[in-house]
């Protein structure tokens, strides 16, 4: 029973990683309720997932999730804002829309591509620290590059909002989900999704950094 239980047994792990799960789940619902800082929050959770799913990084998840959070904070929180407004008002012009006859699909189409584009930006900007047209422009690259796990991030990003609309009583039923658990999950799995093409990403600029450091040394030698 004592092996059972000791740190290194799977079972603590196993509880000490739900427990890391829950924790920052909770910290991200506080982190979101201003509304304008839900970008940052989102870019704080990918950090806080990535540093959890690494076994050799020791960094605690809560001070991860800070400081993705509050790395770049205006850049992802004036792009993220933008496109929220955007949102809003394609809402109100769709709900006009369809109801002078406009067919459904193309009033959700719209908003479905303004809202998976909004889910793409905070992924990146908690990998690779940019402006906010620098997130605009990469994150549509990763669309096309990755289409498949784009929409997969963005269903997961926005199924709580989805479930709301679509069916209130079971969004409200599922209530002690959202609270605890679901937001650490959810981007538990976008951070798989995305370690591939970030890997790939990554190896690039590396290779353009060593590219442009072996250059810059062989150039004064040229010129001797």
């Amino acid at each position: 029973m004592k092996n059972l239980f000791s740190y290194d047994s799977p079972i603590t792990q196993l509880l000490m990683y739900i427990g890391d799960l829950i924790i920052l789940n909770v910290i991200f619902i506080l982190c979101c309720c201003p509304i304008f800082t839900i970008g940052a929050a989102q870019a704080g959770l990918y950090t806080a997932m990535r540093v959890l799913q690494d076994k050799e990084d020791d960094t605690s998840v809560v001070a991860a999730f800070f400081r993705g959070f509050k790395s770049g904070f205006g850049q992802i929180t004036l792009a993220w804002g933008i496109l929220l407004v955007v949102l809003v008002g394609l809402g109100f012009a769709c709900m006009y829309a369809y109801a002078y006859g406009l067919p459904a699909w193309l009033c959700i189409a719209p908003i479905a591509i303004v809202a998976l584009f909004q889910s793409l930006i905070t992924a990146f900007h908690s990998r690779f620290g940019c402006t906010a047209w620098q997130l605009y422009r990469n994150s549509w690259f990763l669309l096309i590059a990755h289409p498949i796990r784009s929409i997969g991030i963005a269903a997961l990003t926005w199924l709580p909002v989805i479930l709301f609309f679509i069916d209130p009583y079971t969004f409200m039923l599922a209530t002690p989900v959202w609270a605890t658990l679901y937001y650490s999950i959810a981007f538990s799995f976008c951070a798989m999704f995305l370690r591939k093409p970030f890997a790939t990403l990554v190896e690039a600029f590396n290779e353009k950094q060593a590219e442009t450091e072996e250059t810059e040394t062989v150039e004064p030698e040229t010129v001797q």
